[in-house]
């Protein structure tokens, strides 16, 4: 009797032991598929950037040519569209978290932003005046910019440029409220359009270009002057005593190496208010 029970006994630790071991384990949590793309949410980073420079432009051609798309970290983005026959406008939108994303990972994961090169740096630039585009982004892998003088594998630049376009048909046009003016005198060229200055403006052009430093304005100035610049693409003239002059305009955070704007003039941003456009 007693073998019997031990028996028994040892027969029911085997079974529980069976048991335990057939018991099924918690499923482990479910990964992520693919990359999680993140940013910097702060306004004032440039999460996205598609620029184009000419080699060979002049300074004042440089300080005024603005990037062609930007995308800040809170989903502000902005861009340049031509307006025949020679002039361009400069808008802006607000993207939500879920577009913001969709956006991104066009770039990323359809366009392959990772996989392109570097073209530019494979090369020598083809003339003196060649253009160079360049894409910069800044995500959770941290910032990479590829630039380019002929073209774009997968056409990625004219394909982002387009989608900032029109990725929200609800827009305003971009007028900044405060900027950096640099004033260049210049023969005068009957070919290009031309302005007089008027007299009731805060500060005289001769001034500023003699001092060969830029000037930060806001107010009707910068309105009158930025649409007129816009407008004509940099083409037009100031008129002051008979002299011309050209200026060239820097919004902080905006345009390419803009100094920052002087302490005590940063206002906040204002969401623009939704247009249709044309």
């Amino acid at each position: 009797m007693l073998i019997w029970r031990r028996f028994a006994v040892l027969c029911s630790v085997l079974l529980a032991a069976a048991c335990g071991a057939a018991a099924p384990e918690p499923n482990p949590a479910a990964q992520p598929q693919g990359e999680v793309i993140s940013w910097d949410r702060n306004p004032n980073t440039i999460v996205m950037r598609l620029d184009r420079i000419i080699l060979n432009e002049s300074p004042r051609e440089r300080l005024n040519r603005l990037p062609a798309c930007t995308l800040y970290g809170d989903g502000r983005l902005i861009w340049v569209s031509f307006v025949p026959p020679g002039g361009e406008e400069v808008s802006e939108t607000y993207l939500d978290e879920v577009t913001m994303r969709s956006f991104l990972e066009f770039i990323i994961r359809d366009l392959n932003f990772y996989d392109l090169p570097d073209l530019a740096a494979q090369e020598f630039p083809p003339s003196e005046d060649a253009a160079q585009e360049s894409l910069t982004l800044n995500v959770s892998r941290g910032l990479r910019t590829i630039r380019s003088y002929r073209g774009w594998a997968n056409n990625a630049y004219i394909a982002i440029l387009e989608r900032c376009r029109t990725i929200n048909p609800q827009r305003a046009l971009f007028v900044p409220a405060g900027a950096w003016i640099t004033v260049y005198e210049e023969p005068r060229n009957p070919a290009l359009p031309e302005v007089g200055w008027p007299l009731t403006a805060p500060f005289r052009l001769a001034e500023v270009a003699a001092s060969g430093e830029a000037r930060w304005i806001s107010g009707v100035a910068l309105a009158q002057l930025w649409n007129y610049e816009r407008q004509t693409q940099g083409r037009i003239q100031w008129i002051e005593n008979n002299v011309a002059y050209r200026v060239a305009i820097q919004v902080p955070n905006i345009s390419r190496d803009s100094p920052p704007a002087p302490p005590g003039s940063e206002t906040p941003t204002p969401a623009p208010t939704p247009t249709w456009p044309s």
